[in-house]
């Protein structure tokens, strides 16, 4: 199986469990670049990369600029090449420093799946908040308690999960949400019910951080209100939760030997010189400066 279909069938395979990836693809490459155009490469979230875009000097950028596209959904072409290099307009330039030269222009496909959203009651509420979140696209899984023990074998990590049981089983439903590492948990319910649900959890043992993490009034305060509007409240709560953390920006800085601007996580080089931390592009850049820092300091 040559490189490319290997590529295809990790991407079938991640788009089949619903797991987000960046596709990178070289689309342009001066020699001596040790990648060609067409190479593909595929950037999981927590940066492993399956595929070659290139040794130390560019995989590095690509994992930091594909691990920010699937926070912001954004696309984005890197190239990536020598110190005078000049991208055109609507290309991130980056710069490196290695010995062997070349410049490469890689593209960035974000490939997020729908949410999963999972509700659990029987409840007219649980069936409109079902309904609700296909309409905006969200991939639902929908669990009727009543028939034993709540089973969320089809929740995945990651999930919304919101609990509209009317206290049939809520503990028994949360408990099981907050054993599979779901993003949110919401639990309709007034408030001395979900209060007593969640002294119910800790009498299970359930530690209190992750009990902490339910949501026991979701969406927004509607007051008297129909089982229809409480579920649209709830399910634009999560919607409005997920948009707040598609806004966030990963910190950056500037590489001083370069100029160019570089996303900081903790797979970034760095330098701490005289009391400050200098950010670099890639290795070959970090050794540069310590080389000779005072030529560097205060650009």
């Amino acid at each position: 199986m040559n490189r490319t279909a290997d590529i295809a069938r990790i991407a079938a395979d991640l788009a089949l469990r619903g797991r987000p990836y960046v596709l990178a693809t070289v689309v342009r490459a001066e020699a001596p670049a040790s990648v060609r155009p067409g190479a593909k490469a595929i950037v999981h979230p927590d940066g492993r990369v399956d595929g070659w875009i290139g040794g130390s000097c560019s995989e590095p950028n690509v994992v930091r600029h594909a691990r920010r596209a699937l926070v912001t959904g954004e696309s984005e072409l890197l190239r990536i090449g020598p110190e005078d290099l000049e991208p055109p307009a609507g290309v991130t330039g980056l710069t490196t420093t290695c010995p062997s030269g070349g410049t490469v222009d890689i593209f960035l496909e974000p490939v997020v799946p729908a949410p999963q959203l999972v509700v659990v009651g029987h409840t007219p509420v649980a069936h409109a908040v079902a309904a609700i979140g296909e309409a905006i696209g969200h991939r639902v899984l929908l669990v009727d308690g009543r028939e034993g023990p709540v089973d969320l074998a089809g929740m995945e990590e990651g999930a919304n999960v919101v609990v509209a049981s009317m206290g049939h089983y809520d503990e028994d439903a949360l408990a099981a949400a907050l054993a599979g590492r779901p993003a949110t948990v919401s639990l309709i319910a007034s408030r001395r019910r979900a209060a007593a649900a969640l002294d119910l959890l800790r009498e299970r043992g359930v530690d209190e951080a992750l009990i902490a993490t339910v949501d026991t009034r979701p969406g927004v305060e509607l007051g008297e209100a129909t089982q229809e509007e409480i579920a649209l409240a709830v399910v634009a709560g999560i919607v409005q939760r997920m948009r707040s953390i598609a806004d966030e920006r990963p910190p950056t800085a500037i590489d001083p030997t370069s100029g160019s601007e570089v996303i900081v996580d903790e797979s970034t080089p760095t330098v701490e010189h005289e009391g400050v931390t200098y950010y670099f592009s890639c290795n070959g850049c970090r050794g540069r400066f310590l080389e000779d820092p005072a030529r560097y300091v205060g650009t």
